[in-house]
C-alpha cells in the first residue's frame, strides 16, 4: 500500500499542545498541586524514584546502583525502583539534574507529560477532518476528567500514553513504507513505553490488530518488523526477567473469565463517563461507518484502524492481565475514543443538510464538543483542592535540627510524601524515616491484609524507645486515624509517661485535619543498627542478591 498522508503544520499542532497546556495549568492551580503535595499512595514514589536516579547520578555515579538504592531506601524507604520499570525516571533525574525537586517544577513537568497526547488527536483529526474539528478534539481531550486528574496526580499513566500515542502514529508510517527508520523508531518507542510503565506492554498488540483490521498481511513478510521486535526484545525483556515477581506482587486479581467480564464493563463505563453516552455512541457510529467506507479510502482507513488498533489493545490487556480496575488505566485508550467520537460528529454532520457549509458545520461541531465536554468541566469545578496537610513546614523545622530518627505516621500518600521531602532535604542521607504502617503493624504490599503487632500502648512505648525516635509526626486528615495503629500510637505519646512532648500542630489547608510533630523529652540515642535491620522487603532484598 502507498500513500501519501497531509501532516498538519507543526504551528497548528503547537496550538492545540499549548491548548491543551492551558487547561492542565488550570487543573493544577485549581487542585493546588503546586502547593499541597501528593494525595495517592503511588505518586510520592515516582517522584522519589525520580530524585533518587539525580542523588545517583550527581553523588555515586559509577558505584553499584542496586547498592545506592538499598542504602537510599533504608533511610528513606519509598523509593520502588523495580515494582515500576525506571524508563520515566530516567527522565525525571535529568530533570532534577537542571531543575530544583519542588513542587512547582514536579507539577509543571506533569502537566507537558500529561498534554501531549493531545497533539496526537489533532493530527489524527486534522488528517480526517479538518482544523476545527481538530482544535474541537483536542480541548474534549484536555477537558475529560481521567487528562484533568492526570495533570493533578503525579503518575506514570501519562508518559505512558504519550509514548504510546506516539509509537501508534510510527506504526502507522511503517505500515505505508516500511523503512527502516519507522520500524526502529517504533521498536524504540515501544521499548519506552514498556519501560514507562508495565501496562506499555499493549502497544505489542497495537500492529497485531492493525495489521488484521487493514488485512496487510505483506508487514509481516518484512524483516524490518522483525529487527524492529527483537531490538525491543532486547531492550525490555532482561529488565522484566529480573522484576517480574515484585511487579506480580501488586496484582488485586486472579486472571480469568469473571475478572475479564468484570474489567471490559468497567472499562467501557469508564470511557463512557469520560466522553459521555452521546460521545461513546459516536465513537461507535464513526467505527461503523469507516469500516464500511474502508475499501473506498484505504489510505483514510489505515489512520482510523491505527486509532481503533490502539483502543482495542488497551482494552485486551487491562481485561486480561488482573492488576486492578481503575479508570486511570483506560488513559492510553482514551485519545483513541476522542478522535472517533469528534470523527462520529463531523460524519454524522455530513449527512444532515441543512447544516452543510464549506468543511465541518461549526456551530453543530462545537455544539457536540460542549456535551463532550460537559463532565470535565462538571470535574473542574468541583473537584476539591488536595489537602495541605503542612508536611512542607514539618521538614524545613526538622531537616533545620538535623534529626536522626523520625518515625512518620498517617495514610499511605502521607507517609510517602513526608519521607519524600525529608530526602529532598538530606542528599547527605543523614536521617532515617520510619514509616508507622510497617513499625506498628504487619501488612502485604497492597494492603489487602493488616494485623497490628502490639495490643497496648506500653509496647508501642517500649518501641518508639527501643529504636530511640527522636521525632514522630502524624497526619490527620478529616479528624480521623488513618489506621487503628494510629489511633494506638497518638494514645501512647499522650500518656504523661510517653517521654514525648507535642512539639508543633499545624491545620490542614483546604480540608480538614491537623499534622503533629511530637519531639522526644530527653536526647534521644538511635539505635541506628536496629533500624537497618528492619531492612528491606522480601521483594527488593531478593532483588539485591540477584545483582
Amino acid at each position: 500500500m502507498q500513500a501519501v498522508f497531509q501532516k498538519p503544520s507543526s504551528r497548528f499542532l503547537c496550538l492545540a499542545y499549548l491548548c491543551a497546556v492551558l487547561v492542565g495549568a488550570l487543573a493544577v492551580f485549581m487542585a493546588k498541586s503546586y502547593q499541597s503535595g501528593f494525595s495517592g499512595a503511588d505518586e510520592p514514589s515516582h517522584f522519589l524514584n525520580g530524585y533518587f536516579v539525580s542523588d545517583y547520578i550527581a553523588h555515586h555515579f559509577g558505584s553499584n546502583p542496586m547498592g545506592a538504592a538499598t542504602d537510599f531506601y533504608v533511610h528513606y524507604p519509598k523509593i520502588s525502583i523495580g515494582h515500576w520499570p525506571p524508563a520515566y525516571y530516567g527522565i525525571l533525574g535529568l530533570v532534577f539534574l537542571v531543575l530544583p525537586p519542588t513542587l512547582p517544577v514536579i507539577f509543571a513537568v506533569n502537566v507537558l507529560f500529561a498534554a501531549l497526547p493531545a497533539i496526537g488527536v489533532a493530527a489524527a483529526l486534522s488528517m480526517l477532518a479538518d482544523r476545527r474539528a481538530a482544535l474541537a478534539g483536542a480541548l474534549v481531550y484536555a477537558v475529560t476528567p481521567l487528562v484533568l486528574e492526570g495533570h493533578v496526580m503525579f503518575m506514570a499513566d501519562q508518559p505512558l500514553t504519550a509514548c504510546l500515542v506516539a509509537a501508534t502514529a510510527v506504526w502507522i508510517v511503517f505500515s505505508v513504507r516500511p523503512g527502516w527508520g519507522s520500524a526502529l523508531g517504533f521498536a524504540l518507542l515501544a521499548a519506552t513505553a514498556v519501560l514507562v510503565k508495565g501496562n506499555g506492554w499493549l502497544v505489542v498488540f497495537v500492529p497485531v490488530f492493525h495489521i488484521l483490521l487493514t488485512a496487510n498481511w505483506k508487514l509481516l513478510l518484512s524483516v524490518r518488523l522483525y529487527v524492529a521486535a527483537a531490538l525491543a526484545a532486547a531492550i525490555v525483556v532482561p529488565w522484566y526477567m529480573l522484576t517480574a515477581k515484585i511487579a506480580a506482587d501488586g496484582f488485586n486479581y486472579q486472571a480469568g473469565l469473571p475478572y475479564a467480564t468484570k474489567a471490559l464493563l468497567y472499562n467501557l463505563q469508564a470511557l463512557g463517563r469520560n466522553v459521555t453516552p452521546v460521545g461513546g455512541l459516536l465513537a461507535l457510529y464513526a467505527i461503523v461507518a469507516e469500516f464500511r467506507a474502508r475499501r473506498a479510502d484505504p489510505a483514510r482507513w489505515t489512520i482510523v484502524s491505527a486509532v481503533i488498533s490502539l483502543l482495542l489493545a488497551t482494552l485486551l490487556l487491562q481485561s486480561l492481565v488482573p492488576v486492578d480496575i481503575v479508570e486511570r488505566y483506560m488513559a492510553p485508550a482514551l485519545p483513541a475514543v476522542v478522535v472517533l467520537a469528534v470523527l462520529g460528529a463531523v460524519r454524522l454532520l455530513a449527512h444532515l443538510p441543512s447544516l452543510l457549509r464549506a468543511g465541518t458545520p461549526a456551530p453543530a461541531l462545537a455544539a457536540l464538543a460542549v456535551v463532550m465536554a460537559v463532565p470535565g468541566i462538571v470535574h473542574l469545578v468541583q473537584r476539591a483542592p488536595k489537602a495541605d496537610t503542612g508536611i512542607a513546614a514539618v521538614t524545613d523545622r526538622l531537616a533545620a535540627a538535623k534529626p536522626v530518627l523520625t518515625v512518620i505516621d498517617g495514610s499511605a500518600s502521607t507517609e510517602g510524601w513526608f519521607i519524600a521531602d525529608m530526602a529532598v532535604h538530606d542528599s547527605a542521607l543523614r536521617g532515617y524515616v520510619v514509616r508507622a504502617s510497617k513499625l506498628l503493624a504487619d501488612s502485604n504490599f497492597m494492603g489487602t491484609t493488616y494485623t497490628l503487632k502490639y495490643h497496648d500502648t506500653a509496647d508501642v512505648l517500649a518501641e518508639l524507645h527501643r529504636l530511640g525516635v527522636q521525632h514522630v509526626v502524624i497526619v490527620r486528615e478529616g479528624g480521623k486515624d488513618a489506621y487503628p495503629h494510629s489511633a494506638q500510637v497518638r494514645e501512647a505519646l499522650a500518656r504523661a509517661d510517653s517521654g514525648f512532648r507535642l512539639g508543633q500542630a499545624l491545620p490542614h489547608q483546604y480540608r480538614s485535619g491537623v499534622t503533629e510533630v511530637y519531639d522526644a523529652v530527653a536526647p534521644a540515642r538511635p539505635d541506628i543498627a536496629a533500624v537497618r535491620n528492619m531492612g528491606l522487603p522480601a521483594k527488593a532484598t531478593a532483588l539485591t542478591k540477584l545483582q
